[in-house]
């Protein structure tokens, strides 16, 4: 089987040399460069200050900066860089829950007025939302099919679909991104869609993509 390639082989280039350790600062500075401002522009759209999507990039550069000498090169770089980039938010959301819960302890059964001025315990008001455990399970085995589904669609079609709807890029941006036309990404885009449709509508008919 043929390795699938990196958006681009100059960083292909720029990754062997950072794994033999020829030039690792000026190689790590250019892919750096490429892709800081679309990595800053993901934790953006995630609703986080600018501040912080500053911090949260570094963050992520430098797990990026260390975990690149183990990295596959048969791997898509982009696919393990955006990865990175959303195990640092989650980490971030983690991060602050705990320290909600350090800053304020307060009994479940201690009761408040909800909107409709009736008393409603802290317990009951938390253990309302959200999914159960077979809900929770159901979605996981959604997204799996949905990434099964999506690895049968050609390369430059998937990797479209991909930065459109995993990292919620624009199609200007998809289409700099991956040196194509702004019409082909919205070809690419259409295509996957409907192909996605038809692949998926007979399991799960409520998955919208």
């Amino acid at each position: 089987m043929t390795p699938r390639q990196t958006a681009n082989p100059v960083i292909d280039e720029l990754i062997r040399e950072f794994k033999q350790g020829l030039n690792q600062e000026a190689c790590f500075q250019q892919i750096f460069t490429r892709y800081n401002g679309m990595i800053r522009r993901f934790f953006m759209r995630k609703g986080m200050p600018p501040e912080d999507c500053n911090d949260l990039t570094q963050e992520t550069f430098l797990s990026v900066f260390r975990g690149l000498k183990d990295f596959r090169q048969e791997a898509q770089f982009e696919s393990w860089l955006f990865t990175i980039a959303t195990n640092t938010f989650y980490s971030e959301l983690e991060m602050r829950k705990a320290k909600k819960r350090a800053a304020v302890t307060i009994s479940l059964d201690q009761e408040y007025q909800d909107g409709d001025g009736d008393s409603i315990s802290v317990g009951a008001r938390i253990a309302a939302p959200g999914l159960s455990p077979a809900e929770t399970v159901l979605e996981q085995e959604k997204l799996e099919l949905l990434r099964e589904v999506m690895q049968l669609l050609p390369d430059q079609m998937r990797r479209c679909i991909t930065l459109r709807v995993v990292h919620d890029l624009s199609y200007q941006e998809i289409a700099d991104h991956m040196g194509i036309a702004l019409g082909t990404v919205k070809a690419h885009i259409h295509q996957a869609r409907k192909a996605l449709q038809e692949r998926l509508n007979p399991y799960f008919n409520e998955i919208e993509i």
